[in-house]
């Protein structure tokens, strides 16, 4: 009898399974919810120019952008790279970018971010000022972290990573625009290094 209790003991031991044991089952999905970043106290989509200030200080530069506006840091990042704060014309913060100053190897930023991250293909749509779009063939794979709202963009090599993204939303468009669908040429980012 006690023989069979511990059997059954053991099986339902092996059917309760933790998150932990369940993410590594069942890969996590390509659409996946993304929600926004928070860096340093600042929610993307929340904190407005005031909240970034205050948090920063006085930026090292700042400048007028085609969506806003830019407040750099240099030498601020978590790994000492150049900070960049983009803000909407609200005024409101929606992506921080770390431009590292050496790239980084991938398995230093899967420890500090976790081991379990997505990857999604992109390509840039030279006829639309190279906006970057989900494309399966691309040539341009970022590393998502779409539950803390994060994705890495990788060196010249394509392996090592040179900037970390904290974002208000998923990066790229997810079709391409209406000129690439009506056949106009497309290319892949002419320097990946620049988002």
């Amino acid at each position: 009898m006690r023989r069979l209790g511990f059997i059954i003991l053991l099986i339902a031991a092996s059917l309760t399974l933790t998150p932990s044991v369940v993410a590594q089952i069942i890969p996590p999905s390509p659409n996946q919810l993304w929600i926004p970043a928070y860096f340093r106290g600042l929610t993307m989509g929340h904190a407005h120019r005031d909240d970034v200030l205050r948090v920063m200080g006085a930026s090292t530069e700042a400048k007028k952008s085609a969506g806003g506006e830019e407040l750099i840091y240099q030498g601020r990042g978590d790994h000492m790279g150049k900070l960049t704060l983009r803000l909407d014309m609200t005024g409101t913060l929606v992506e921080v970018e770390e431009m590292l100053p050496r790239a980084i190897p991938r398995t230093m930023l899967y420890k500090e971010f976790g081991a379990q991250p997505l990857t999604a293909h992109y390509s840039a749509a030279a006829c639309a000022g190279g906006a970057l779009y989900r494309d399966q063939r691309g040539n341009l794979e970022l590393t998502l972290y779409p539950g803390r709202g994060i994705y890495l963009w990788p060196d010249q090599y394509g392996y090592d990573f040179a900037a970390i993204h904290w974002s208000m939303r998923r990066p790229g468009l997810p079709h391409p625009p209406p000129c690439v669908t009506h056949g106009a040429p497309h290319g892949a980012a002419s320097n990946p290094i620049q988002p």
